[in-house]
């Protein structure tokens, strides 16, 4: 027996009588069936407050004896409705609450009330979660419109090209070139179009009559008449070569305007970025204080105790044994041990002769220590301990070994510090006085603002100058097409077969100017067809728009803001992905000068059958020079990304989302271990936040979990502007995770140490040369790199955590940082591993 399929689908129904219908639009993709826990079929829709929608299910025809029924709370079922659909073929069941006569169309609860609605067919259930949505149809089309333009913007633009010329093949300014020799053309054929002499009849003179069968028939009938039917000759517009010169100015007219509109929407776009980033800068140096969040100040003074009351709580606090004053330092090579110093009160014995101190405890209170130490220094350890003075490579040490701990005491005064400072930002209207360290940084990041505003302007003046052009085409053809039509010229799509387009040289001309903008709509892989179906995409199903409005963000922040270059026929196949909802649609991206590689599969199949909306994975290619030579493309790291359209989340229901990503679903695991994230609409959804950046209340990078897992808002604002920033740094975390630390090559003609690196610039893509990097070593004795854009300046820089050496952190300023920060003190960083970080005060130990 062949198994029964459930598909389910928006539908706008134009009612003709009752259960009779007009017309039904059809949502071009289904909505997703997933399962449930008990075995029953469970499906999301949403509900809008100015269009109603229905909810559609079709059956297969193994299913055509099925009548499915809804289930009421009371346990009564309810026959849906049937529906035929005249268009599309097939029939539609439809939940029926009446027939209103005189609106004439049915009702449906469902489209107006939230909840959850169980319909049974057959044996099989279907759990249907209606949510509400405070949005409107104005706001689902800004998505469309936005998607639709970048789409486009990408496809006829040449901004995702190897050369980002805009005067290159299949560039612009080429479409442009070969629409101004078109019009012209028609503009002379307009003056002096081919016509065709045809016959007709006409009331003649009876003197200058050319007689015809009903010329005599007239005459005969009243042979007084003055004026009589006779032949006459005309001359007529309405050729075979004027109808396909028609369909060629209405092809035309259909690519530029296409143009045009994504053209327009792109300059309006990085006119508001240049203003945004004026201001940005403008507001960064005038900065002197800066606002503290106090929730986010009270969350790590928390985390501080609760850190603190976890090594108070170890072992016995009414230990016999003598404890062991210390001051430790930096964790030490072997296990479990840190490097110390005597405090004052340890004795005098002669150790002038010792380099170093090394004290090895037990694991469980090593790692307690471990996790107050970068606001601890001095300890007191009672316990059972042994000190011997140790002879190697030339130096002599001492170990202090614990063989067991029974109490460690940290001798620290944060807690009542961070109480007094807290009364201060109480007083200051929680804002701190900036340090001359974040004065510089926001001087830089300054800088790089007024540099990317620079550059917007440049590119929103180039694009101006080419929509302008643009413009002026589009006029001329609507002109001439209105020209056509006034002379009663029709359009036809087929080619006639005559000489004329050979022995004319301006219909000649015509031809090849078509054939011109042809290949520049081949070249960019989209054609009459495709942009009617763009055209057609409307407003029915908000999540799939949302998935694929963040395919093309994503596929945006790629090519034209980190400068990969995706694969050769790019444009087509994501023109069907975005039209036909492919399934498994794997794009490859690739740098100039650079081994990595990325590969975004939209609605990829992971191991285990479950289908993410995203998978993005990032290779090192066999051919680099510096990190290896290995057969293959070697896997370096991964995200694995839903898009879960929302305009609202009830609390913690955001986190319940992404648990079931990971761990019901097991997105991670069957990914090879790639983070897991959800990408929504929605600002505010982190009620406790954790980091004091700009982002705190509205993304969660995982800076607790090793950024493994978390969610980020990406949606269309009322700027448009900022709409994919958190999204963006997303990619940047990703990257950063795959980038290899510098390698140190020899340059005989430098005497100081160069640096190559695989990376590149996180605000525009450039890659980073050896003269932009600079090493150091830092307080941990570890090697520390700063990088320095050579095209906007934007520094970033990698470094290790000052706790566990062996975690990189990233420091990219105030904007792309995604490691969690100080409260007072943003651009201080948290190691995402151990929650440390490095506080010049309680270095020096006076705490």
């Amino acid at each position: 027996m062949t198994a029964m399929r459930i598909e389910a689908r928006y539908l706008l129904i134009e009612w003709k009588s009752e259960a009779l219908a007009r017309h039904i639009d059809v949502s071009p993709v289904a909505l997703e069936l997933g399962d449930g826990e008990d075995g029953a079929l469970e499906v999301e829709s949403m509900i809008f407050n100015d269009f109603y929608p229905w909810l559609g299910i079709r059956l297969s025809e193994a299913a055509e004896h099925c009548v499915p029924v809804f289930t009421s709370v009371s346990g009564t079922e309810v026959p849906l409705l049937r529906v035929d659909d005249p268009g599309n073929g097939g029939s539609w069941w439809i939940r029926n609450d009446g027939w209103d006569a005189v609106g004439k169309r049915h009702l449906n609860e469902m489209q107006r009330s939230a909840g959850i609605y169980t319909i049974r067919i057959d044996s099989v259930t279907l759990r249907i979660f209606n949510r509400l949505s405070n949005l409107g149809r104005a706001c689902v089309q800004a998505y469309v419109d936005d998607f639709r333009g970048d789409l486009m913007w990408m496809i006829m633009s040449d901004e995702t090209g190897a050369t980002a010329s805009t005067n290159g093949a299949g560039s612009p300014a080429e479409l442009i070139d070969a629409l101004d020799s078109l019009s012209r053309a028609l503009q002379r054929i307009q003056a002096s179009p081919s016509v065709m002499i045809r016959e007709s009849q006409t009331l003649q003179p009876v003197a200058k009559v050319r007689a015809n069968a009903a010329t005599f028939r007239q005459f005969m009938s009243r042979p007084t008449r003055r004026h009589v039917i006779g032949r006459s000759f005309y001359e007529a517009a309405d050729t075979p070569e004027n109808r396909y010169l028609r369909h060629i100015v209405a092809v035309s007219l259909k690519v530029v305007e296409t143009y045009v509109d994504a053209a327009a929407s792109q300059a309006s776009f990085l006119e508001r970025l240049a203003a945004i980033e004026t201001k940005r800068g403008k507001e960064n140096r005038e900065m002197e204080r800066r606002s503290v969040d106090p929730l986010v100040w009270d969350q790590q003074t928390d985390d501080i105790a609760q850190r603190l009351e976890a090594l108070h709580s170890f072992g016995d606090r009414e230990a016999s044994r003598k404890p062991f004053p210390l001051r430790l330092k930096a964790q030490a090579r072997p296990n479990f041990s840190f490097y110390y110093e005597r405090q004052k009160s340890a004795g005098n014995a002669d150790d002038s002769k010792i380099a170093y101190r090394l004290v090895i405890m037990p694991r469980t209170p090593f790692e307690l220590i471990l996790r107050t130490h970068h606001f601890c220094r001095r300890y007191k350890i009672a316990g059972s301990a042994d000190s011997k003075d140790i002879f190697k490579k030339e130096q002599w040490h001492r170990e202090l070994r614990f063989e067991s701990v029974e109490a460690v005491e940290a001798q620290t005064n944060i807690l009542s510090s961070r109480a007094s400072k807290r009364m201060k930002f109480e007083d200051d209207g929680w804002t701190a006085a900036l340090r001359e360290s974040e004065k510089l940084e926001l001087n830089q990041e300054a800088e790089v603002c007024e540099q990317r505003a620079r550059e917007a302007s440049r590119r929103g003046e180039a694009i101006a100058s080419s929509l302008r052009s643009a413009r002026t085409q589009a006029s001329r053809l609507a002109h001439i097409d209105a020209s056509l039509a006034s002379r009663s010229i029709s359009c036809s799509p087929t080619f006639p077969a005559s000489i004329k387009f050979l022995s004319n040289p301006d219909y000649a001309a015509c031809i090849a100017a078509f054939k011109k903008i042809n290949d520049v709509c081949n070249r960019n892989g989209f054609d009459a067809t495709s942009l009617d179906a763009i055209g057609r995409i409307g407003i029915l199903h908000a999540s799939d728009i949302y998935e694929k409005w963040s395919l093309i963000k994503l596929f945006s922040l790629l090519t034209q803001t980190f400068r990969f270059i995706p694969e050769s026929g790019w444009q087509s196949k994501l023109t069907c992905a975005v039209l036909a909802g492919a399934v498994d649609a794997r794009f490859e991206f690739s740098r100039q000068a650079s081994a990595l590689k990325v590969v975004l599969t939209y609605q990829a199949t992971l191991r285990n059958g479950r289908r993410p909306d995203f998978v993005l994975q990032v290779f090192r290619t066999a051919t680099d020079e510096y990190f290896g030579q290995e057969d293959g493309d070697i896997f370096l790291c991964g995200i694995v990304m839903d898009a879960k359209f929302r305009t609202a989340w009830r609390p913690d229901a955001l986190r319940r989302v992404l648990d079931e990503l990971i761990h019901t679903k097991d997105y991670g695991t069957a990914s090879l271990g790639a983070g897991v994230f959800v990408i929504q609409p929605c600002e505010f959804t982190v009620h406790a936040p954790e980091s004091p950046l700009n982002w705190g209340r509205h993304c969660d990078y995982g800076s607790q979990k090793s950024h493994k897992s978390g969610w980020v808002q990406a949606g269309v604002t009322s700027t448009g502007v900022a709409s994919v920033q958190h999204l963006k740094r997303l990619l940047i975390m990703v990257f950063q995770k795959a980038f290899a630390p510098p390698v140190e090559v020899t340059r005989h003609d430098h005497e100081t140490p160069r640096w190559f690196s695989d990376s590149f610039c996180l605000e525009c893509g450039e890659p980073h040369t050896e003269d932009s990097i600079d090493a150091q070593i830092t307080k941990g004795r570890q090697l520390s790199w700063r990088f320095t854009c050579a095209r906007c300046q934007t520094q970033s820089k990698r470094t290790h955590c000052y706790e566990c050496a062996s975690t990189s952190l990233f420091k990219n300023g105030t904007r792309w940082t995604y490691h969690n920060t100080v409260a007072d003190q943003i651009t201080n960083v948290l190691c995402p591993k151990c929650g440390a970080f490095f506080d010049a005060d309680w270095d020096a130990g006076d705490h």
